[in-house]
Formats: C-alpha cells, sequence, structure tokens
C-alpha cells in the first residue's frame, strides 16, 4: 500500500512556514485549507470508495497518491491545489482548485465523504473555492462531471456552471470570471 514518508524530518519547519503562506479560506462552518500528509489517510478512503466511480475508473493506490501530490505540488509549483474541507477539525472532504494533466483550464472539483454529505458542505466548500479562483484572475474555470452524476451536474449548475462542452466523456462546465454569470464570461 502507497502511504507518505512520515520519518521525523529536520526540514519540518520548511514545510510548515511554507503552508502558512498559502491561502486558508473560512466560511460560516468551514474551514478549506492546504492539505498536509496526515490528510493522505482521508484522501485515500474516499477515492477507494465506489462513488469515486464518477471520476473515471476505479484508481489504484498509486494513481491516489499520484493525485494527492499533484494537488499539493500545485500549490508551489503553479499556486493552485487542492484544499482540505474540516468541518469543526474534522476532515469532510477535498476541493480541488487547480489543474491536473489534460486540463484545458483551472479546474473546481469536490469530494465529500459519505458521511458528511446532505448538510450543504460541498456547495459552501465550492462557493469559497470559485470566490477564491476568481479573485486570482484565471482565463477560464471549470468542472469536468461525469454524465451520470446528476448530484455533481446540479451543484454546478447551484454554483453558477453552464455546460459548454465535452472532454474524454466528461461534461465540461465553465464559470463566470464575475462572479454575476453574465454571458460574456463564457465566451
Amino acid at each position: 500500500m502507497i502511504s507518505p514518508v512520515t520519518l521525523p524530518c529536520p526540514g519540518a519547519h520548511i514545510a510548515e512556514a511554507a503552508r502558512k503562506a498559502l491561502p486558508v479560506l473560512r466560511t460560516e462552518r468551514l474551514v478549506l485549507r492546504a492539505p498536509v500528509l496526515d490528510d493522505f489517510a482521508v484522501f485515500q478512503r474516499l477515492f477507494s470508495l465506489p462513488s469515486a466511480k464518477f471520476m473515471g475508473q476505479t484508481p489504484g493506490d498509486e494513481d491516489i497518491w499520484a493525485q494527492f501530490t499533484n494537488y499539493a505540488a500545485g500549490w508551489v509549483l503553479r499556486g493552485d491545489g487542492m484544499f482540505t474541507v474540516c468541518h469543526d477539525d474534522t476532515i469532510v472532504g477535498f476541493v480541488f482548485a487547480g489543474v491536473e494533466p489534460g486540463d484545458q483550464a483551472i479546474e473546481l472539483g469536490f469530494f465529500i465523504a459519505p458521511e458528511a454529505q446532505r448538510q450543504g458542505f460541498a456547495f459552501e466548500a465550492a462557493n469559497a473555492a470559485l470566490a477564491h479562483l476568481r479573485s486570482i484572475g484565471p482565463d477560464m474555470i471549470v468542472s469536468y462531471v461525469d454524465p451520470a452524476n446528476t448530484a455533481s451536474q446540479a451543484l454546478v449548475a447551484k454554483l453558477g456552471g453552464q455546460q459548454t462542452g465535452t472532454l474524454d466523456g466528461s461534461l465540461v462546465f465553465s464559470y463566470a470570471l464575475d462572479g454575476d454569470g453574465s454571458p460574456e464570461a463564457y465566451s
């Protein structure tokens, strides 16, 4: 099984200082922060669940680790990445505000633990991440949604996403960059 290296590291203070420079988003009930190594256990559990089928084929441990490290490294390499979503110091899921191989634009994605669903956490967290993405001035913000995932399609619509195409079998939803939903934002 793939797992992060947890040996004591004399440079841990450098990582902690770097994380302090990254955005932390706060909503009424949630804190969205950059991931730490200890978050991987929850990330791995969630991405091993049958509900992860909407994200393509069921990923193996190495694929899950690659996803986790891609989004964590994005903060240092590109200035975008993954937020760990916490409610009362408990991880309830993850919001992706970054790029992975094959993406056409900055992606807004979300994955909330089954036990934390139907409480509005996905909308609250994704809405905060969307506002953050808008604030950094990207050329485009999209969500890629499996055509069978009607729950994610409803959430994306509630966030203001408009279907603008397909990519590799996924529906592509684009968001207005200015937050007002004006049509010129989709051109």
